[in-house]
């Protein structure tokens, strides 16, 4: 997939193109079906798919205050956004000129001036233009008088029980996420919650107990980490994010979120035990690690001395490896 950071740059397609816009934060199974649509399109009609997103999210822009967490980092939405299929992806830069043009003028003098579509493909809460006053009506309506078609993409629902269904969204993600329903998040984002981050030095307190950690620094301090708790999971490595991603090694994981209460200077951290990482393989710091969250496993607690904590998190790691097994 070809990433262009700026539309100045972008290659207008000659013989046009299929068009999804969106945030695409976490590019959760909604996001995924409307990428699906959009490719089964390009491909009937041998065009290629370009997915056009935003850095930073306008309302990042718009009302920073509101701005939530993100799900997915740059580098996690570009990969994802790969995998599903996108030919080209096109990251706007959210600036006040943008984020002022009507409905019309973006449709106009972005998507088909400078994009050249043929076809979008949206969701049905999709809203675009200066105040998000664009719809999808009046995205059709755009589109009869500008010569593109646009299509509608229902939401993605899922089955709870045999009464009740939910409709994806990243606000419901963010919400499981918060609440350490990590497992619940999974099946909406249609794989694990992944956290991307930069393993550095800790106290060393973990090594002193028998059980090394990485002390992970989040590359990204806007992306949204679950409550306070312990974790399954599992991690991959890297020398960046990317040969992370790529590794094809995953080592089990206890991952713990917040602050270590039985030391009394225990400080608020991200720490990743491997439970199956060779004592022959370097040192993790300075390596860039991507964790995938499974479960929760239990709160953060006080224990009354060192040896009950040692005795709890292996205890912690028995569990996480018949889960995993599992």
């Amino acid at each position: 997939m070809q990433v262009f950071s700026s539309i100045d740059v972008f290659p207008k397609p000659s013989a046009g193109c299929v068009v999804t816009v969106g945030n695409f934060d976490g590019v959760h199974r909604g996001h995924q079906a409307i990428i699906q649509k959009a490719r089964q399109i390009a491909d009937a009609e041998s065009l290629p798919l370009i997915a056009v997103t935003f850095d930073p999210a306008p309302v990042r822009i718009l009302r920073p205050d509101q701005a939530p967490r993100l799900l997915s980092p740059p580098e996690i939405k570009i990969r994802l956004l790969e995998e599903m299929g996108v030919d080209q992806l096109l990251i706007l830069e959210s600036t006040t000129k943008l984020l002022a043009l009507s409905p019309e003028e973006f449709a106009e003098q972005i998507l088909l001036e400078k994009i050249g579509l043929l076809h979008i493909v949206e969701g049905q809460t999709f809203s675009f233009g200066c105040r998000r006053s664009g719809t999808l009506v009046s995205l059709e309506q755009i589109g009869k008088s500008l010569g593109f078609q646009a299509y509608l993409v229902p939401a993605f629902t899922l089955s709870l029980d045999e009464t009740h269904s939910v409709a994806i969204s990243s606000t419901l993600i963010r919400q499981h996420i918060m609440t350490g329903q990590v497992a619940k998040a999974a099946k909406y984002l249609g794989r694990s919650y992944q956290l991307a981050g930069n393993i550095v030095r800790g106290r060393g307190r973990g090594r002193e107990m028998g059980y090394p950690t990485a002390n992970i620094k989040l590359r990204h301090l806007e992306q949204l980490h679950p409550e306070d708790g312990v974790y399954s999971g599992y991690a991959q490595l890297g020398d960046d994010i990317e040969q992370a991603w790529d590794n094809p090694t995953r080592y089990r994981a206890a991952v713990s979120i917040g602050r270590c209460e039985t030391f009394d200077d225990g400080q608020w951290q991200i720490e990743a035990y491997l439970l199956d990482y060779p004592d022959h393989k370097p040192e993790l710091y300075g390596r860039c690690i991507l964790i995938s969250l499974t479960e929760k496993i239990r709160d953060q607690q006080r224990f009354a001395s060192p040896q009950e904590l040692t005795a709890a998190i292996e205890a912690d790691c028995q569990k996480i490896r018949q889960l995993l097994a599992e």
